[in-house]
């Protein structure tokens, strides 16, 4: 190539320092890199029980445990301690804040501090962070999705919430202060997969009425029905959810089942699992949160795609943020985009005007004109994401899928922007 900028018998100098060659690492692929599990639920659900069952079911496995106490007085761990504490790899509790809020630096150092056991040789096969229950779940998950030096080693698995049947109604009612969250509402719209847990304190009837609530906030998070926590362990594990590149592997269009299975023939049994086939998808973003702006559109290469940054927010004032709010819906189209289109109506979305509601997370398999890779997006609050995953196989039909879940969206409007944005 050097022959194209010069001619023979020219001269020229370089100039420069010499430095020690530097082996850089192949990033590591998402399947390599250590999962990680957020636990959260409101007080009183029966996070720890879960998490010391998860232990006792996976005693094969070396799991490390952040665990957070919101108080001077770490109780979760003396409970923790004294019944499992020789069945995690590594425990390290934080007593100082509420994740959510007060210690995401502490949060990110208890992880660092897991992956340098692991430097050191140690094995971590799974890392649970068990959030008090007063925590807002978003912040955490948007840790993950804005620190590289985490994401390298570590993947977000999933967010999975417990709901306790009997009281989860009542949390979701509770009235809270303009510009503060509900946290059991953040719980569960935020959740991937929801642990419908206690179904031996209310009946059937109770149970489904519980199951619709929740329903009616998160129709991509599969629903689990327990007692005493107990469930298929393998429901909690590889569920991918964040995964931006298995989204092609899921159908991220298609409502999660519900089932509460024996639960609403016979009453309560422990331990059963939910008998839908349908992978939990979740449903994240917070509100009154204005987003970034988006790339101006270019599709390049594999990888190479210009990016349109988080987009939402502004979420309309209530008296009561109850499930009749917030709505999840997809939307499927044949076609192509066309690239500009797509940025414009990115930001479009992150100007979103207090009418047409909040966003909360946005997940998508998108079909982008002149681009030979299925587009992946995903956005959470004000952080988002985008990658290429598998290439359009010849004669394979391009197809392009949208999941929004939110608060008072103005469903037609969007539905419209979408459409809008194709050939």
């Amino acid at each position: 190539k050097v022959g194209q900028h010069f001619s023979s018998g020219e001269t020229f100098g370089v100039y420069g320092d010499l430095l020690p060659l530097r082996h850089d690492e192949v990033p590591k692929s998402e399947e390599d890199k250590i999962p990680v599990t957020i636990l959260t639920g409101f007080l009183g659900s029966g996070k720890t029980t879960l998490l010391n069952y998860i232990l006792q079911e996976q005693s094969e496995k070396k799991l490390a445990i952040i665990e957070n106490e919101f108080g001077e007085i770490s109780i979760d761990d003396a409970l923790l301690q004294q019944d499992k504490l020789h069945m995690a790899e590594q425990i390290i509790v934080m007593d100082n804040g509420c994740m959510c809020c007060t210690i995401r630096g502490d949060l990110e150092n208890g992880l660092q501090e897991v992956l340098a056991k692991v430097h050191a040789g140690g094995t971590i096969d799974g890392i649970i962070i068990e959030t008090t229950g007063m925590a807002d779940p978003v912040p955490i998950v948007r840790t993950f999705m804005s620190n590289a030096n985490l994401t390298s080693e570590l993947r977000l698995d999933a967010v999975v919430s417990m709901a306790d049947a009997k009281h989860i109604v009542a949390r979701l009612d509770d009235e809270v202060e303009e510009g503060k969250v509900n946290e059991a509402y953040q719980q569960v719209a935020f959740a991937d997969k929801i642990i419908l847990n206690k179904l031996d304190l209310v009946t059937p009837d109770q149970a489904i009425v519980v199951k619709d609530r929740i329903r009616a906030i998160n129709k991509y998070a599969k629903v689990l029905p327990a007692v005493h926590g107990r469930v298929r362990v393998h429901e909690l594990t590889n569920i991918r959810a964040h995964d931006m590149c298995n989204f092609v592997n899921e159908d991220i269009d298609k409502e999660a089942e519900a089932n509460l299975g024996e639960f609403e023939h016979d009453g309560a049994h422990g331990g059963h699992d939910s008998h839908g086939d349908a992978h939990g998808h979740d449903a994240n973003c917070t509100e009154d949160h204005g987003h970034g702006g988006h790339g101006d559109g270019g599709h390049s290469g594999h990888g190479g795609t210009a990016g349109h940054g988080a987009g939402h927010g502004h979420g309309s004032k209530g008296a009561n943020r109850h499930d009749a709010r917030v709505n999840s819906f997809s939307i499927v189209r044949e076609g192509e985009i066309l690239p500009r289109r797509l940025s414009a109506w990115m930001q479009q979305l992150g100007q979103l005007a207090p009418e047409r509601g909040t966003i909360f997370r946005i997940k998508a398999i998108l079909a982008v004109k002149g681009h030979p890779y299925k587009h992946v997006f995903h956005a959470v609050m004000d952080v988002s994401d985008e990658d290429d995953a598998g290439p359009w196989q010849e004669g394979e039909k391009k197809i392009s899928k949208i999941v929004f879940i939110g608060k008072s969206m103005d469903q037609a409007f969007l539905r419209e922007g979408f459409q809008s944005i194709f050939e």
